[in-house]
């Protein structure tokens, strides 16, 4: 059975691990901005705040925070009201990607992680089915796990081993089902976390994750609404509202959002020609294909290929 997280992971291709290290005494406070990217950390000492990404959360030690595609930055700090140097800037100019924050005084924090791009080409679709912010506390077992992991990616991206660039994003990939395993389980008290819409929140709701499941496994038939519906055995009407309840967008616009990210990464790496593309994510003629992909995203699929480094023919992608 398709796995629709695997899926989204696999298409957004984690990539590019930095590992960096913040540490910070007395009142300190870190910024770093919006982006595309992926942050995740380990709080290995200490405690302190995290500001922006949602709402105000505190970190103690062990806690895990995986942070994607922040749209407005967001800010490590021991005060909220102390101004925020800036992170990026501050990284960049260690050699060793390890900073020291704060007035020295009182006990300190220290913060270790990094962070991965993903294919610019479907990023978008990190905010729109993915979490904006995973938190998992230290004692919860998959945090544990996730340390392993770190720990591996780390001795990894400092090696220079064979293999190391098909191995490194194999970790981040486990890392990240790891940290989205653990935030759509429940909590240690055993209390269900409030999964935002999304994937996530799909995949939690049986009858919504069986007609994902099912989309997933064969993007290529003509689904409707209420061929979907049947597979939830549900009516078409409470099906509907309920999809989009969990997954915060309808089942064909979710439909036709991952058809057009398939081509859109098949167009990228080139190699099929538009036909095999349009009836490989389920469109009849590469006609139809073509209009749809130019409605959604504003460019016609060989003008899409050709930016992507594959002129209109050369990657067999046409008009």
């Amino acid at each position: 059975m398709a796995d629709p997280l695997t899926d989204l992971i696999r298409l957004i291709r984690p990539h590019a691990v930095l590992r960096k290290r913040i540490e910070g005494t007395g009142r300190w406070a870190v910024r770093f901005p919006a982006g595309d990217d992926i942050t995740f950390g380990t709080v290995t000492r200490g405690s302190c705040l995290l500001l922006g990404a949602g709402p105000r959360l505190a970190l103690a030690e062990g806690d895990f925070l995986l942070i994607c595609a922040p749209p407005d930055g967001f800010t490590f700090a021991a005060d909220p009201d102390t101004p925020a140097a800036d992170g990026d800037a501050l990284l960049e100019r260690s050699p060793d990607h390890a900073v020291t924050v704060g007035d020295g005084t009182g006990e300190p924090c220290r913060l270790t992680g990094g962070h991965f791009l993903t294919d610019p080409a479907n990023a978008h679709l990190l905010r729109a089915l993915m979490p904006g912010r995973v938190h998992l506390r230290g004692a919860e077992p998959g945090t544990r796990r996730i340390a392993q992991l770190l720990d591996l990616i780390g001795d990894e991206a400092a090696a220079d081993r064979p293999g190391a660039g098909y191995v490194l994003p194999r970790l981040v990939e486990i890392m990240l089902v790891e940290a989205l395993r653990g935030h759509g389980a429940a909590d240690p008290g055993g209390r269900p976390r409030d999964v935002p819409p999304g994937l996530l929140g799909g995949l939690a709701d049986p009858p919504v994750a069986a007609a994902l499941h099912a989309l997933h496994a064969d993007v290529r038939r003509p689904w409707t609404v209420a061929a979907l519906a049947a597979v939830a055995r549900m009516s078409r009407s409470v099906f509907a509202e309920r999809f989009a309840a969990r997954v915060g967008t309808t089942p064909m616009e979710y439909l036709l959002a991952w058809r057009i990210a398939l081509a859109k990464d098949a167009l990228g790496r080139g190699g099929q020609t538009l036909d095999a593309i349009a009836h490989g994510v389920g469109y009849g003629s590469a006609s139809a294909f073509s209009n749809a992909f130019r409605r959604t995203t504003g460019v016609a699929p060989g003008r899409y290929a050709a930016g992507r480094g594959f002129a209109a023919g050369e990657g067999g992608a046409g008009t």
